[in-house]
């Protein structure tokens, strides 16, 4: 179920079946608890995840798997019907979808440390599931996102990603939109594709580029070593990048989470492709992109209370450290 809330005009996701999850599932605390010995995700544990969605094969053999989130947010089963309960009340079915993504069989190794064509097969996968959800008119938005480590959010050591699919656009997407929107009739030109060539002209927070693709530390990072990794050639969703383009994107993440491994030791980190929703996938205004913020902070009651960012490392800085960063 979502309940509105009139005071951000947001929607809140209610999900108490999240609350059953075992502590194999919320706990990463015990090594044993979440060892391949245990893990659902692991090769000859199949039948321990629910049935399968998708997967990459050769043979016998998975590459890349797809599953339905055992305890999931939102579920494709649920209405998505709106009620009032009282003036200022307002909820709505829990309609939606929450997959998993299986990054790979191995149950140690990160993605910063797969090699690229493992990497590329993910996004592959990615965009495969999002084409395919969206063909459900009741889905407006679709998130895509790891979380890396406890700190991040990760409840299962074994790497994967995940995928939700709701049925109204998150606030804060609707806030960009509207601000890249603002821009665009003001200008006629793209706010993102501005943005990253003043970056391209200021060069100090350009982490790598490739002839595709730009990773940048944007100049108001809100947590330290924030990145961004966009398309040279402006699409406005995740959907419309050419297959052909997703081994240079692996080349430009793997490079991008290696600098992090390597050079802040495994940070912690959240990920998500920002991608336009239902309705927008056509605009001229907005740019999908990547976007990574590593947990090294923690965020108090100023930041929770105010809902601004206090950040402690300057991008020029963490773009200089990273750029000196041996990749091994």
């Amino acid at each position: 179920m979502l309940r509105y809330d009139v005071t951000t005009n947001d929607w809140v996701i209610y999900a108490p079946s999240r609350t059953l999850r075992p502590d194999d599932y919320t706990s990463s605390s015990s090594t044993e608890r979440t060892s391949a010995a245990r893990c659902p995700f692991c090769p000859g544990h199949e039948d321990m995840t629910p049935a399968e969605i998708a997967s990459m094969r050769e043979g016998d053999h998975w590459s890349v798997r797809v599953v339905p989130n055992k305890f999931p947010a939102l579920r494709i089963e649920e209405p998505e019907e709106r009620h009032e309960d009282g003036r200022l009340f307002r909820f709505m079915g829990g309609c939606g979808a929450h997959e998993v993504i299986i990054d790979s069989p191995d149950h140690d190794t990160s993605l910063a440390l797969q090699p690229v064509d493992q990497i590329v097969r993910i996004l592959s996968m990615m965009q495969q599931r999002y084409i395919d959800l969206m063909r459900d008119s009741r889905f407006q938005a679709i998130v895509i996102f790891k979380n890396h480590g406890e700190g991040a959010g990760t409840s299962l050591a074994h790497p994967h990603c995940q995928l939700i699919a709701t049925p109204v656009a998150p606030k804060m997407l609707r806030n960009k939109l509207a601000i890249a929107t603002q821009y665009f009739d003001q200008t006629g030109r793209c706010l993102y594709c501005d943005l990253l060539g003043h970056e391209l002209d200021a060069k100090d927070r350009v982490l790598a580029e490739n002839e595709h693709f730009i990773a940048v530390l944007p100049y108001a990072s809100h947590v330290p070593f924030e990145t961004w990794i966009s398309p040279r050639v402006r699409q406005s969703s995740f959907r419309w990048l050419d297959p052909a383009l997703l081994k240079p994107l692996a080349c430009q993440l793997k490079e991008i989470l290696s600098r992090l491994h390597f050079g802040l030791g495994n940070p912690d980190y959240n990920l998500t492709i920002n991608t336009a929703p239902r309705g927008e996938e056509d605009s001229e205004f907005f740019s999908w992109h990547i976007q990574i913020l590593p947990r090294l902070t923690t965020p108090a009651g100023f930041e929770l209370g105010s809902g601004m960012s206090i950040n402690t490392m300057l991008p020029e800085d963490a773009a200089k450290f990273l750029r000196s960063v041996e990749i091994r």
